[in-house]
């Protein structure tokens, strides 16, 4: 039987679409109320009303752009306004345009980099804090990837965004080890949800055919989380991908990593040429 946790509080980021959407149901599912922020406030209100009628538990939905100056304190601050606690936070929100390095425009790399760490770096300290204070049992899931074990071409700045993600993610657990705050990071491989048409990338038969579906890949992060794992990799193959480079020169498996990729996927701008 999964556990009641009624009584927590969580906010999700990235909550109208993939795996911020399963995060929400699931959690709502098990009598969480909800903070769910996201750009697309029309689906966020849909979830909301559909969550509410279902399960009776109290959702607020936030819309905002965390990639925008200012907008992980404008979060922080709206979730904890008037004393009200947060016991959870999923760091969903990310992005990963797909093309070679050089053929996207720094802003985009830079965005990347905002969405992806410098804001989800912010909302670690400020609810880690906030969670710290009120003493609670809380927990902390950022979301990762596979590509934090081993870079992919055409991912650069995404990977090397993951990679900080895994990293800051084991070493806030460890400094948080003697508090009621866990932190757990999820490395999910390839997953159904809308990340690879948001980004630019045209799936072939080989990558969906391997793709796990974002109910399991959340119900298990979510397991993992409640257990205190730091780290989550949901999946045999998607463990033996992060296992695999610990064996072979750096350069190999890169090289291994662009023929899975290339087999895998095509960005959108090579395939229209």
């Amino acid at each position: 039987m999964e556990q009641d946790l009624k009584g927590h509080r969580a906010v999700i980021t990235g909550a109208s679409s993939g795996l911020g959407e399963e995060y929400s149901r699931q959690l709502a599912a098990r009598g969480v109320d909800l903070v769910i922020a996201a750009r697309r406030v029309d689906r966020l209100q849909k979830l909301a009303a559909e969550l509410i009628a279902k399960y009776a538990v109290k959702i607020e939905v936030l819309q905002l752009d965390l990639v925008g100056p200012g907008a992980a304190v404008q979060l922080f601050q709206a979730a904890t306004a008037q004393s009200r606690k947060v016991t959870m936070l999923i760091n969903n929100a990310g992005i990963g345009p797909f093309a070679r390095f050089l053929d996207e425009k720094p802003e985009k790399h830079l965005n990347t980099m905002q969405l992806n760490t410098v804001a989800l770096t912010e909302l670690c300290h400020h609810f880690a804090t906030h969670m710290v204070g009120h003493g609670s049992r809380s927990y902390i899931t950022n979301v990762g990837s596979i590509a934090s074990f081993q870079g992919v071409p055409n991912f650069a700045v995404y990977s090397a965004t993951k990679f900080y993600v895994r990293v800051l993610s084991e070493i806030l657990a460890r400094e948080l080890k003697r508090t009621k705050v866990s932190v757990t990071c999820l490395c999910p491989g390839g997953t159904h949800t809308e990340f690879s048409d948001a980004n630019g990338q045209v799936l072939k038969e080989a990558a969906t055919s391997m793709m796990m579906s974002a109910s399991v890949v959340v119900a298990l992060g979510i397991r993992g989380m409640l257990a205190g794992r730091t780290i989550v990799v949901p999946g045999f193959l998607n463990k033996l991908a992060c296992f695999f480079p610990r064996l072979v020169p750096n350069g190999l498996a890169l090289t291994l990593a662009q023929v899975a990729m290339d087999r895998s996927a095509t960005p959108v701008q090579r395939q229209l040429k």
